[in-house]
């Protein structure tokens, strides 16, 4: 019964898996049902590319996405990241290095790389008439450097040391690209570096406002040499604006920094992967143009990681390195898997110390047989040792008795026991000598009294 009961309860279990294994998965492996991105400053490109990216999120994927509007630049956008506030952020690689050295990485939230976006350009405006024409020329003038969370200021700070200028050395103005175009056009602000894309709204605005005029920055080639990050870059004339004047007039020598797509590690693979895909769709690369992207393809996109890689985005990159399951999933599921080995490991156990008492209560019982038997074995050496008694009646009560122990053995043990059991093999080979011990003992008191008998007649 037991047995059939165990039997039962197995394939319950093997019937129930089909259906159970994919329910787990499914519940593992779904996206969210929302998800949160951090764009960045007002008229920054960051917003645009956050904005479209949502839009295709959402259309192809089915999932809510929440835009975490006018964040204060990239080392806000790792910041929310790292607190587990946001789920895609838009950054300037180098900012975290140059303006928070000493962050701590014990968050449970750690960043993870997933694409390049596009290069980030350093621009270096002057207001006109201000007379600025050399680095030098901007001691105790009003400079903007960026609001102080921003890859702007982490650029600017990075730049005057080239110049061999200290923040101190000038009249720093922390705004943001709204407030630089203003204070332009008030004639308040004397210079500013602005690092963003070359297809921000604010450029273009500058350049048709005419308020101010921009700068090579000088030695920009020995500049990338000294960091890895940054690369040269040159700002066509009429980039900007073509008529009726261009903007710039002439070529600019400058620098650049490919501009990032973040994630965190706690992120479903999956979705990150899903996501990578829609990025560097050609569909959305074209959209925003994001030329480099379209032309250079994977090989530009994952070039100079600052933080490790998402593993959904290495799925995306190198999909023979995928792995049969999700490691999202794997993760998830290792408590599970932890728990169901311990309880097989205890029901083994369970059962060997069952089956353990089980054994040494038979051993118990057999041991009780064992004297008996041997007790009867005892009693019988006494009877037929000399010549003429009548022992047959006693002998045949022993023999009744050894019976009657091989028949109650019998009744307990099953024929897989008496294969596997030596002990009760031993026991009824035990009985089976005595039976024959005693039967001959037996025989022979009666072939005596039958002789006895016949020497008595033949006497007579």
């Amino acid at each position: 019964m037991r047995k059939t009961i165990i039997g039962i309860g197995i394939v319950a279990a093997l019937a129930t898996l089909p259906f159970l294994v994919p329910a787990i998965y499914h519940q593992f492996t779904a996206f969210p049902k929302s998800i949160m991105i951090a764009s960045g400053p007002q008229e920054g490109q960051y917003q645009q590319i956050a904005a479209d990216l949502a839009k295709e999120i959402e259309s192809q994927l089915g999932i809510e996405v929440k835009l975490e509007k006018e964040t204060h630049g990239s080392l806000d956008n790792l910041r929310l990241l790292r607190q587990g506030n946001v789920d895609f952020a838009l950054y300037q690689p180098g900012t975290e290095r140059v303006l928070d050295p000493q962050h701590s990485d014990s968050s449970e939230f750690q960043p993870r790389f997933v694409a390049n976006v596009y290069p980030e350009v350093t621009h270096w405006f002057v207001r006109r008439g201000s007379g600025i024409e050399t680095p030098g020329d901007l001691v105790g003038r009003k400079v903007a450097l960026g609001e102080k969370t921003s890859g702007d200021y982490a650029m600017s700070k990075l730049l005057l040391k080239h110049f061999g200028l200290k923040e101190s050395d000038v009249d720093a103005q922390y705004l943001s690209f709204v407030d630089v175009r203003k204070q332009f056009a008030a004639g308040e602000l004397d210079a500013a570096f602005m690092t963003l894309g070359t297809h921000a709204e604010t450029l273009t605005q500058l350049a048709e406002e005419e308020t101010c005029d921009l700068l090579t920055i000088p030695y920009a080639e020995a500049f990338t040499r000294k960091l890895i990050l940054p690369s040269p870059y040159t700002i066509p004339a009429g980039m900007y604006d073509s008529y009726p004047a261009a903007f710039p007039s002439d070529d600019v020598q400058t620098i650049s920094i490919r501009a990032s797509l973040l994630t965190n590690n706690g992120v479903d693979a999956n979705l990150v992967e899903a996501v990578t895909s829609i990025f560097l769709s050609e569909k959305f690369l074209l959209a925003n143009d994001l030329g480099d992207l379209v032309d250079g393809g994977k090989a530009v996109a994952m070039q100079k990681p600052e933080f490790e890689m998402h593993p959904g985005a290495t799925a995306y990159y190198d999909p023979e390195l995928k792995p049969l399951l999700p490691t999202d999933f794997v993760e998830a599921t290792e408590g599970m898997r932890s728990f169901l080995v311990s309880s097989l490991i205890a029901v083994f156990l369970l059962f060997r110390w069952y089956a353990s008492v089980v054994r040494r209560r038979k051993e118990h019982w057999l041991d009780q047989c064992i004297k008996s038997l041997l007790e009867i074995e005892r009693r019988q050496v006494d009877l037929d040792q000399k010549s003429g008694t009548d022992d047959c009646t006693r002998l045949q009560k022993l023999l009744d008795e050894v019976t009657d122990l091989r028949q109650g053995a019998l009744r307990k043990v099953s024929a897989h026991d008496l294969s596997d059991d030596r002990a009760a093999d031993c026991f009824l080979e035990m009985c089976h000598a005595l039976s024959d011990k005693i039967n001959a003992k037996i025989t022979r008191q009666r072939l005596e009294r039958q002789f006895e008998e016949l020497g008595g007649r033949l006497g007579k």
